[in-house]
């Protein structure tokens, strides 16, 4: 356990007493404190009888008027205590406020073994997934996937897509006694991976299969059907998504092998950053000293990045703004858009206090939006001003330098110690670069792993491999370009006008372990294509290293802060100061629900006179693996490129490297007798008990009963 810091919460003395009280009735009794803790929240389960949601109209109309702020904060207070205990953190009473200690897992201090910490983490884990398998909703939803259709002739429910671990086993056992090659031949018609992606409900995608052929069932739901086996709770991820199921087509029904989604990669990633070598400009000018970077080709990059970036922002409303002071910029003009900024930010601000103004969300995709409009809003015209600002102010040290047409020398000039902001400027550009980078060549992992019973025999390295295959990259592309290609909405809103990516062109993925302390299924996955011939490429997930240590997580987060709480923190949010400061909205900034948690958690505890900070209550200390998976060779000269070729990268096939995992994985796990064992085990119904609750229904359903004729 770390070490114990001071915590004080902003409530009043009446409430700060009560809550002190619930500790010292139940000295040394965490259940009992927790359970207390929950009898003092009523706020949620009263919201839920009346069938208010936490944002919009309820939020400020009913909710917020309802209650007084020293209860939302009371109740926000005290919901946040039973997530943190529930999670490991440590609760004592303090002189002035509360003593917390966030969860320490590290295997040297001995107290633990490698399996004990790996199931506690797991168990924190299941806590917020238990609750959402909980919800009478999301129980409804697997009772209906599991409930029979009629499919032609026969009947079929999702429990049809899930294979029979018996009949792999009794296959397994049957080919054991044949020669390698034999087996390997029988394998890879037994086993053929087939990559379908789950398109959106939309007319837009119309053309697009978005029902399964042997259940009638819609390709989004059965994805969601197996992401409720997981043990993390299933989460919506801000910006593009491409959800993924693996299915077997050499199966009876294509059972699933496994699922996977790509999602937007982060902007700030410093472990994915480093892998590719331009952090900042530092980076870059050590790999121009090393000769690995060509200084002239850098520079050109450079230029040609901040000249699309600020091309792509409107600038015909800056009254005090030509196209004579954008090209030769002065430090008038950069200090006009820096007052510019301050007054737009008081605008917005002004903005989600009115009663009246609706938050605007522009549609995604295909339909007409009114960008020049959006782009007048003080949330844009305040982003457009200060990113127009920071921009002018590289482009004029580039002016001053020359370095256009003496590159060599004038990036020596930037970078030279002596010019105090050159580095600055540098780095300023490499991150329009990367935010080009990540649109458009970059994509995070966010799920991906093996469904029962394709887990016992390894299938999550093989979903995990299969996300370097030309297919999937190719469908990458049909989704976000050559089909259908959507405007990008915060580069249309900061344009005016739409603005499309110029291209979709998947050439680097990224994603974490599950556990930091453990072996993780990306390990060891690397085929070569000396090793194997039939692969174009080679396909290599690495751990994400420099100097020879593992680049973590840094373990800060807030999966294990439930929604309970969150609802509670965005009500006390509005209630303080009469407007919703985060809205979800694209160009607010990235990690909506953090941000949201954090601006409330400053409003929720007195940090000032605490020796706790924000941190001690996001830090779960789960700390991940990072690993990444490169597409081409020596990544970064390509992705420093504005433009970079689709045609002339050409990835290995989903056969290739399944036959590949086969040989590499498969071969070995099948002689295991452990492994032909469990899977005789592992089948529909196996699924079907961890995840379906009848229980919930049924309370459910009695409780409907009894409202609809109570005793008299």
């Amino acid at each position: 356990m770390s070490e114990f810091k001071n915590l004080i919460p902003s409530i009043s003395p009446q409430y700060f007493r009560l809550l002190k009280r619930v500790f010292l009735d139940n000295l040394n009794d965490q259940e009992d404190i927790l359970n207390e803790l929950e009898s003092n929240i009523s706020i949620i389960q009263e919201a839920d009888d009346l069938g208010l949601v936490f944002f919009g109209d309820d939020l400020k109309k009913k909710l917020a008027p309802s209650y007084e702020k020293d209860t939302i904060a009371f109740q926000a207070c005290c919901s946040l205590f039973i997530d943190l205990l529930k999670a490991g953190w440590s609760l004592e009473i303090g002189i002035k406020g509360f003593q917390i200690a966030k969860p320490s897992y590290n295997i040297r201090e001995g107290k633990e073994s490698l399996d004990e910490i790996k199931s506690r983490m797991r168990n924190v884990q299941l806590i917020n997934r238990n609750n959402q398998l909980k919800e009478i909703e999301t129980q409804r939803f697997i009772e209906r996937m599991q409930r029979p259709k009629k499919i032609g002739n026969e009947r079929k429910s999702v429990l049809d897509l899930i294979d029979d671990g018996k009949e792999l086993s009794e296959y397994f056992s049957d080919i054991q006694s044949l020669s390698e090659d034999k087996i390997c031949s029988l394998l890879e018609k037994f086993i053929k991976p087939e990559v379908v992606i789950c398109y959106p409900e939309d007319p837009y995608y119309q053309d697009e299969e978005h029902y399964c052929p042997y259940t009638g069932l819609k390709l989004k739901d059965i994805w969601r059907y197996f992401r409720l086996t997981w043990s993390i709770e299933n989460k919506s991820s801000f910006g593009r998504t491409l959800p993924i199921l693996i299915r077997n087509a050499a199966r009876p029904n294509k059972p699933i092998i496994g699922i996977a989604q790509l999602r937007s990669a982060n902007t700030a990633d410093n472990a994915r950053d480093t892998m590719i070598g331009w952090v900042d400009e530092e980076t870059v000018t050590n790999k121009i000293f090393k000769k690995e970077l060509d200084i002239n080709f850098v520079v050109r990059c450079l230029i040609t990045s901040l000249d699309d970036a600020i091309d792509g922002i409107r600038f015909d409303d800056f009254e005090f703004l030509n196209k004579k002071l954008i090209k030769d910029p002065d430090q008038k003009t950069i200090d006009n858009l820096n007052k510019m900024y301050e007054e737009e930010k008081k605008s917005r601000v002004k903005e989600l206090e009115n009663e009246n103004s609706k938050i605007t969300r522009v549609n995604k995709g295909h339909l007409d939006n009114d960008w020049q409009s959006e782009s007048e809003l003080p949330l844009f015209k305040k982003k457009r001003a200060m990113k127009l600002a920071r921009l002018l102010e590289v482009r004029k040290l580039f002016n001053q330098v020359n370095l256009a047409d003496n590159p060599a020398k004038g990036y020596a000039e930037i970078t030279h110690h002596s010019n105090k902001n050159g580095s600055k400027m540098v780095s300023r550009v490499l991150k329009e670069i990367r935010i080009t980078a990540i649109n458009e060549n970059i994509m995070d992992v966010n799920v991906c792993g093996a469904i029962t019973p394709y887990n016992e025999i390894l299938g999550g390295k093989l979903v995990a491999s299969l996300m370097a295959s030309q297919e999937v990259r190719e469908l990458f592309r049909e989704r976000y370009h050559s089909k259908y290609k959507s405007a990008a909405i915060i580069q249309s809103s900061n344009k005016g006008r739409p603005v499309y990516h110029s291209d979709a062109n998947l050439l680097c993925l990224t994603t974490t372990s599950l556990y930091g302390v453990a072996s993780s299924q990306y390990n060891r996955i690397k085929y070569l294509k000396k090793n194997y011939p039939g692969l174009e490429q080679n396909v290599i997930w690495q751990e994400m290293m420099k100097d020879g240590k593992s680049i973590k997580t840094k373990g800060i987060g807030v999966y294990h802060i439930s929604n309970k709480t969150i609802k509670l923190l965005s009500l006390l949010t509005f209630k303080k100061l009469k407007r919703v400061e985060v809205n979800s909205k694209a160009g607010e900034g990235t990690s909506p629900k953090l941000r949201k948690i954090i601006f409330a958690l400053n409003l929720l505890f007195d940090f000032p006179e605490s020796s706790a900070t924000i941190e001690d209550i996001l830090a779960h200390s789960v700390s991940r693996k990072n690993y990444i998976c490169f597409l081409v060779d020596d990544p970064i000269k390509i992705l420093l490129k504005k433009k970079k070729n689709y045609t002339g990268v050409k990835l290995s096939s989903v056969s290739s490297i399944s036959n590949a995992w086969i040989k590499r994985w498969l071969l070995n796990r099948i002689k295991r007798k452990e492994t032909i064992e469990k899977l005789k085990k592992l089948n529909s119904d196996f699924i079907k008990k961890s995840i379906y609750l009848p229980e919930v229904l049924e309370f459910e359903n009695n409780k409907n009963q009894i409202l609809m004729f109570p005793e008299k």
